[in-house]
């Protein structure tokens, strides 16, 4: 009978009755939303098979990079560790308590062996809690997950654009040089006076000092994404290779894609798993209004020798029936609804948000593209001619060549938004969307 009650004991005290998720769950979620994975415990490789910086940096290897290096990313993942160990320690009985009165003078060896029986049934309620409570966890690190996998996106696009920002720049700077040689060669010839040949030195001078600007911004974009991709390396040495534009295609109508999303996001599955999770807290709580402990209490010499009984000590729920703890429970059940409710109204309008940025960016790189910039080109080449031909002021040309500028940055501004708005789309949605 002592050797089946052992036996029982052991294996409550060692069984788990559900596996918490790990990094290998995590990593298939993100693998199968995204095409990307996470870097294995078992490899030391600072780059992900297939990725190489030798012929500049693609926006799909930075955000791979990112996910097998970024040690803020490695950190979270942490958490699910610490998850597993509650669940571990959730399905741990407690062990027995041992009492024992040695014999001095007339007084008899006693000893008294205790085990809190009620862990016996507490116990299921505990562990499924914690369970769940454990998919909660992966699961917002695989939202997690698809935010960072955004942030890194966002800086690539960031540092991308700050290139091409120095790239219009040193064109204008060029455009700015040969306007102040004309109007230099038409001040030798007495066509001009000198106040208009200043004011064509101190435009160029100011394109040199917004080029100068530029730059810097461009360096530090360059190490904002270095950053997140947990690299050490100068802005200098990074070279990048985005994708060609793709082209513009439909990826579902609002409520297509609020289905999709409310289906589909991790964040939504974590909200609901804590709403499992609450109520069974809420179970695991009523179980605790008794508590039982089970004694076996034995002598070393009675009337008839060896004496040993078994007895019980339990609680008896006249004052505390744990009502303070199965009230808690119930009011952690309130609010896990009402937060789930809370993110179901957030994915909603994230969708719609971002699907409005998204079309909003589309029709303005179209019409920049199209339409404005290519008939200020013209009209710059126009103002030139005449211009060299003395048919109308340096101040003229100058307007135009600005009203020019002004338009290739308002474009690259408006593609820069196209990019980012898409990615903001996928993220809301909680996958990727293909045409984006």
């Amino acid at each position: 009978m002592r050797f089946v009650l052992a036996l029982t004991v052991s294996a409550f005290g060692c069984a788990n009755s559900a596996q918490a998720p790990g990094r290998d769950q995590v990593d298939e979620a993100i693998r199968s939303r995204t095409g990307f994975e996470l870097r294995p415990e078992e490899t030391s490789a600072s780059l992900p098979p297939g990725v190489s910086l030798d012929d500049g940096l693609a926006p799909d290897e930075a955000v791979a990079i990112a996910l097998w290096n970024n040690p803020a990313f490695e950190a979270s993942l942490a958490d699910l560790g610490v998850a597993r160990a509650d669940l571990v320690e959730a399905g741990l009985l407690k062990n027995p308590v041992l009492s024992l009165l040695f014999p001095v003078g007339p007084k008899q060896l006693e000893w008294t062996l205790q085990f809190a029986v009620d862990a016996l049934w507490q116990r299921p309620r505990r562990v499924a809690a914690f369970t769940l409570n454990a998919q909660a966890v992966g699961e917002r690190l695989v939202s997690q997950g698809l935010f960072f996998i955004a942030e890194v996106r966002h800086a690539y696009v960031d540092a991308v654009a700050a290139e091409r920002r120095v790239a219009l720049s040193s064109r204008n700077a060029e455009l700015m040089k040969r306007i102040a040689e004309i109007t230099e060669a038409r001040l030798r010839a007495g066509d001009i006076s000198e106040l208009e040949a200043s004011a064509a030195r101190s435009d160029s001078a100011r394109v040199q000092a917004s080029h100068l600007s530029l730059e810097h911004d461009r360096d530090a974009a360059k190490v904002a994404l270095i950053s997140r991709m947990g690299f050490d390396m100068a802005p200098g040495e990074l070279r990048l290779t985005p994708d060609a534009d793709s082209p513009v295609a439909s990826c579902g109508g609002p409520d297509a894609l609020i289905e999709d999303a409310l289906a589909s996001r991790p964040d939504v599955r974590a909200a609901e798993i804590a709403i499992e999770a609450a109520g069974a807290r809420a179970s695991w709580e009523r179980t605790k209004v008794v508590s039982l402990i089970a004694t076996l209490d034995a002598n070393g010499e009675g009337r008839e020798g060896f004496e040993m009984g078994p007895g019980i000590a339990a609680d008896i729920p006249i004052f505390a029936r744990n009502q303070g703890g199965i009230s808690r429970a119930q009011a952690e059940i309130s609010r896990a609804s009402s937060s789930y409710l809370a993110v179901r109204m957030q994915v909603v309008a994230e969708v719609r948000t971002a699907l409005i940025r998204y079309d909003q960016a589309q029709l303005a790189a179209r019409i920049w593209e199209d339409e404005i910039v290519p008939s200020l080109e013209l009209e710059e080449r126009q103002a030139e001619s005449a211009y060299r031909a003395g048919e109308v002021a340096l101040l003229s040309l100058l307007d135009a060549s600005r009203r020019l500028v002004e338009a290739r940055v308002r474009r690259l501004e408006a593609g820069v938004d196209v990019q980012k708005s898409g990615v903001a789309l996928q993220r809301s949605v909680g996958h990727s969307c293909a045409g984006l």
